[in-house]
């Protein structure tokens, strides 16, 4: 009897909790809030009112901003080819790169013959288009110096070096980016006799690399003209190579080869030519810097490599201090939408950068990363969402000249060596709405 007694009791009081636990936790969060006035034993007062308050109505503005260039040295990826995108254009990639001279080889002069020279590329698995369509690669002599420009550390999308007007390598084929291990362009016959003959003789061209430079300046990779798809290949030291292939004739012939190998991993870089005709962003180009949501059909647009980033501003942040004596904000949330059906045939970045923005719409801090989320199902949630809070809660103070917007863009590694983009619906989108989530509390 006792027993159900002490049980009957417990229930009442675990209800009693329940109904309770609301208003607990929310006069716990009234008791952290720091302003002078709002204490604990204000809400004691009948006459005060405090709410816990969610809202969804801030106004969000968006635009497509054009930046300036984007730097593309030492990512250690080389990307060549071509990319129709209805949506952000048609790209042209191509990559330049340094070899260096191979070590000290010893060739006998009689007997020895040149056979072939190749250049051997490694897939890294990236593919921006149909990986079933035959490619075209074309090798080129750089005939420029490759550099960067005084005072600056590294080459950029819109970077160009003179070349050969003649390809002196070429390939063709199907690229299998996860199955393929090498990619073998054939080289001319005419250059790698030459570099055979001055390897043999010990030429002074090619035994010192201050010379060798004067006279190979480096090579040029680009997609030919049927090309249809970006492939993306490894570019260092032990993946990108040239080389020579000869053979000793002795009572065995001897097949032998030496290599050339990238080198100066930080002058390596992939140059991007957009052509944004025809496209809902075809008038960012020249001048022309920014183009807000409303003329590119409620949508904003990022693909960092070709220069396109979308920005978001909250204009009215300041104004929420008005909403009641005591304001206190508690979380904040964005949530973006892709634009259904612009991603059919592309990745979406599996994680996007939220950086803050001056009115020049320079990067001037990275807050936070937005993981995807996909909605495999009903392909109607799709989303990134963003903790914005702190960034709001530093906007209600700020002056306006340290004001800050708020740039989106895939991370700095795959914006670098990818043509991943992104078309995010504004707050007018009917489908693929921007959201925030303003939680606060009001001591009225």
């Amino acid at each position: 009897m006792n027993n159900t007694m002490d049980h009957l009791f417990f229930r009442r009081c675990c209800r009693s909790i329940r109904r309770f636990f609301p208003a607990l936790l929310l006069l716990a969060a009234i008791s952290s809030c720091q302003k002078t006035g709002f204490t604990y034993n204000n809400i004691v007062d009948n006459n005060q009112a405090t709410d816990y308050i969610l809202s969804d109505t801030l106004t969000v503005q968006m635009k497509t901003v054009q930046q300036d260039s984007m730097p593309t040295s030492g990512s250690e990826v080389l990307l060549t080819g071509k990319r129709i995108d209805p949506l952000f254009g048609t790209s042209t990639l191509q990559s330049f790169f340094q070899i260096a001279q191979p070590a000290s080889v010893e060739i006998p002069v009689n007997g020895s013959r040149y056979d072939s020279m190749v250049l051997i590329m490694h897939p890294n698995g990236y593919i921006a288009g149909d990986s079933l369509l035959q490619q075209e690669i074309q090798v080129y002599r750089v005939t420029e110096k490759i550099q960067t420009a005084q005072n600056f550390y590294y080459l950029y999308n819109s970077s160009n070096f003179k070349t050969e007007s003649t390809p002196i390598g070429s390939f063709t084929g199907i690229i299998r980016p996860h199955t393929d291990k090498t990619v073998t362009v054939h080289m001319s016959d005419q250059l790698g006799g030459q570099l055979f003959a001055m390897l043999r003789d010990k030429s002074g061209d090619i035994t010192a690399n201050n010379t060798w430079l004067e006279f190979f300046k480096g090579l040029n990779v680009r997609g030919g003209a049927n090309s249809q798809s970006v492939s993306g290949f490894a570019a260092n030291d032990t993946s990108l190579v040239m080389r020579l292939y000869y053979h000793i004739n002795e009572q065995i012939t001897t097949v032998k080869y030496v290599d050339f190998k990238m080198q100066a991993s930080n002058l390596q870089f992939n140059r991007v030519v957009t052509d944004r005709t025809g496209t809902p962003i075809a008038a960012l180009t020249g001048n022309v810097k920014v183009l807000p949501s409303a003329s590119t059909g409620n949508q904003g647009f990022a693909q960092p490599i070709t220069g396109a980033a979308a920005r978001i501003d909250i204009p009215y942040i300041k104004n929420l201090s008005g909403l009641g004596q005591f304001f206190k904000v508690m979380k904040v949330y964005m949530t973006l939408k892709p634009v259904s059906g612009s991603y059919q045939n592309d990745r979406l970045p599996p994680r996007v950068a939220l950086c803050e923005v001056n009115t020049l719409n320079q990067v001037t801090d990275t807050l936070t990363y937005g993981q995807l989320t996909i909605d495999h199902q009903l392909n109607e949630n799709t989303n990134y969402t963003f903790d914005i809070t702190n960034y709001v809660i530093k906007q209600q103070t700020v002056t306006d000249i340290n004001s800050r917007g708020l740039l989106l863009t895939p991370s700095a590694t795959d914006g670098r060596t990818t043509l991943d983009r992104l078309v995010i619906g504004d707050q007018q989108n009917l489908k693929n709405r921007v959201k925030i989530q303003l939680y606060y509390l009001l001591y009225k």
